[in-house]
C-alpha cells in the first residue's frame, strides 16, 4: 500500500513539474518570437504586432528585417537585444499551402 500511495505521488509531482517547464518555454517563446509591423532603422526600433510596442534592437541586425518577419529577440544586459529572422514575410507568402 505504501509503495503504491509513494507512486501515484511520484507520477502527480512529475506530472506538475513537466507542466511547470512546458508553461515556462511557452511564455519564453511567446515574450521572445515577435512578428514586425514596421521597422524604423534610423532609430533601430521595429513595431511588434503581438506586443504593440516599438523594441530597440541592433541597428545591424534591422538590416535584414522587414514587415511580416518573424524574429526571436534575445535581450541582453546593458547592450542592445539582437534579433534573429526565424521566418521571413516573403517566403511565407510565396509558399503553396500544405
Amino acid at each position: 500500500m505504501v509503495t503504491r500511495v509513494l507512486s501515484i505521488t511520484t507520477a502527480v509531482v512529475s506530472l506538475a513539474v513537466s507542466a511547470a517547464v512546458a508553461s515556462g518555454l511557452t511564455d519564453q517563446l511567446q515574450t521572445s518570437r515577435m512578428t514586425v509591423v514596421q521597422v524604423d532603422r534610423s532609430v533601430g526600433k521595429f513595431l511588434c504586432a503581438e506586443h504593440r510596442r516599438w523594441t530597440a534592437v541592433s541597428m545591424a541586425d534591422l538590416k535584414a528585417v522587414s514587415s511580416g518577419d518573424i524574429v526571436k529577440v534575445e535581450r541582453r544586459d546593458g547592450q542592445p537585444s539582437r534579433i534573429t529572422v526565424l521566418r521571413h514575410a516573403a517566403d511565407e507568402i510565396g509558399s503553396p499551402e500544405r
